[in-house]
């Protein structure tokens, strides 16, 4: 079945984390070639200087540490010009049954305050060893989606509370080693009629912070180029929540016939 407009498949692209350091670089590459852009926030990091973990007692551990987050102002003005958001969890840990609660229905409660509007979906933080049981709390949090970072397209059929996503990363970790492809999945999402959503974190002008973990603002400028190439005019470019609502919508108009 065709998309949204008669469609025939979807783009979609995140930014986990939610650094400031997008405004500089992404966001001017993002508005060059038309397409919206999304950020997975973690609830207790918005416009500070990020730590994970936030206990100033421990060592940081992730290569982000440091950077400027976003403030609430600076995520409404990009929702303002597209962009979508969705809660990355409160404070990036590996996700248990003793504090998935917090991390996922409490989250939401403190994201939606700080940036005065809903936020359904949940992108999983670290791996996918924590998605079942964010999972097990997705309708007590009253989730309509969760993000993962399982490296498939997404189908219309398809379960949103499993919505994988497609590193745009420089070089993947041992044993594989896989060289950037700016063309990853294009074609299996427009042969299938499928949709990619992409994640990275915060491409920067010929460097990368992780090469396991991001790609160059050039190699993000060659995705989008390799993504109209391929699409053309039958490509939707949309921010997830979008396409969410419009899958959750287009299936509750089924059931109703």
């Amino acid at each position: 079945m065709p998309w949204k407009a008669g469609k025939r498949w979807v783009y979609s692209i995140t930014y986990d984390e939610g650094l400031e350091a997008l405004l500089d670089n992404a966001l001017p590459v993002h508005r060059k070639y038309g397409i919206p852009g999304h950020v997975a926030v973690v609830a207790s990091q918005l416009g500070v200087i990020r730590r994970i973990p936030v206990d100033p007692s421990d060592e940081p551990r992730c290569s982000y540490d440091g950077m400027l987050t976003l403030s609430p102002a600076q995520i409404a003005m990009l929702c303002a010009e597209g962009w979508g958001v969705s809660n990355h969890s409160m404070t990036h840990p590996a996700i248990t049954p003793q504090n998935v609660r917090y991390e996922v229905i409490e989250s939401r409660r403190v994201l939606e305050e700080a940036l005065g509007m809903e936020v359904r979906m949940f992108c999983v933080p670290g791996c996918n060893e924590w998605y079942e049981v964010v999972r097990s709390v997705a309708q007590e949090a009253g989730l309509s989606a969760i993000m993962t970072i399982y490296d498939d397209i997404n189908r219309q059929d398809g379960d949103l509370l499993r919505l994988c996503r497609v590193p745009l990363h420089e070089e993947y970790p041992p044993p594989f080693y896989s060289a950037y492809d700016p063309y990853k999945r294009l074609h299996q999402a427009a042969d299938e009629g499928g949709w990619i959503i992409d994640y990275c974190h915060c491409p920067l002008p010929g460097r990368v912070m992780h090469r396991w973990k991001d790609c160059t603002l050039e190699h993000l400028a060659e995705r989008f180029e390799a993504v109209l190439e391929v699409g053309g005019d039958d490509v939707w470019l949309a921010e997830p929540n979008e396409v969410v609502e419009y899958l959750m919508n287009t299936r509750e108009g089924d059931c109703h016939d």
